[in-house]
């Protein structure tokens, strides 16, 4: 039989080894897809980004692999896709699992912080603002033993100043809880227990999704299937099978 297939969406920066652990493990059990989202052959422009192209890419991925379904797993940014995705075609998304995901447009810690960088881009030299949006959205500041302010930066050097603005305003844009209101795909959500940053967003969750299954992983922080992958496998492993088992009861389509 055909194997299920899983999507990972990486963050607002870094690439598609951000689930490279989970992927080896997993590969032998299901069809694994991962990609980065700044790749110009995928959006078809350097330097530019909405999001309406990355819907525009994800979709473009089950077209190349010839699925019709998919669970999406995400970290972070990616979860602000995935969201937009399935409210646009739910009909294609299985479950998603969301690893430090975060709602957009609520009060919050994390949209304070947003907006504050945001608002201070042009009194910056631009690595120094880049330096500033490390500092002022790092979640992990005494807990991991990680310097998460440098990696944050390194890797949004990679991105084309354009369309690491642009990613960082679709933050902004995007209306989480338009989008999960009424969703009936099963979801996931997994946080570090360290990440309070994030989790000031979702003091609201359970009214937008009530069959939201919510998950904490002890001693860890955003990266919370990083910090703890162990943790992370048991919790999104059971979670994947009692849905395969959910639509086998149910009379629907199910895979090897």
């Amino acid at each position: 039989m055909e194997k299920e297939t899983i999507i990972f969406l990486h963050g607002i920066v870094g690439n598609k080894n951000v689930f490279k652990h989970e992927v080896e493990t997993l590969n032998a059990h299901y069809h694994c897809i991962s990609y980065d989202f700044y790749d110009p052959d995928d959006l078809g422009a350097v330097g530019l980004l909405s999001l309406d192209l990355l819907l525009d890419q994800l979709y473009a991925k089950f077209v190349k692999a010839g699925v019709e379904k998919a669970h999406l797993c995400a970290l972070s940014f990616g979860c602000v896709v995935a969201q937009a995705f399935a409210k646009k075609y739910p009909s294609m998304v299985l479950s998603m699992t969301f690893v430090g995901g975060y709602c957009c447009n609520v009060p919050s810690t994390f949209s304070t912080n947003l907006t504050q960088v945001l608002q201070e881009k042009d009194d910056y030299p631009y690595e120094a603002w880049l330096r500033r949006c490390a500092t002022v959205l790092n979640p992990n500041k005494e807990f991991i033993p990680e310097d998460s302010e440098e990696i944050f930066f390194h890797s949004a050097l990679l991105v084309h100043p354009n369309v690491f603005e642009k990613a960082m305003r679709i933050q902004l844009e995007f209306d989480s809880k338009a989008a999960l209101v009424g969703m009936n795909t099963p979801i996931l959500w997994v946080m570090g227990e360290y990440d309070e940053l994030y989790k000031s967003t979702l003091l609201d969750l359970k009214r937008y999704v009530p069959h939201v299954e919510y998950k904490e992983l002890k001693h860890a922080g955003h990266v919370a299937h990083i910090h703890q992958h162990e943790q992370f496998m048991s919790i999104f492993q059971r979670f994947l099978n009692k849905n395969k088992i959910f639509r086998k009861r149910n009379g629907l389509k199910v895979y090897s």
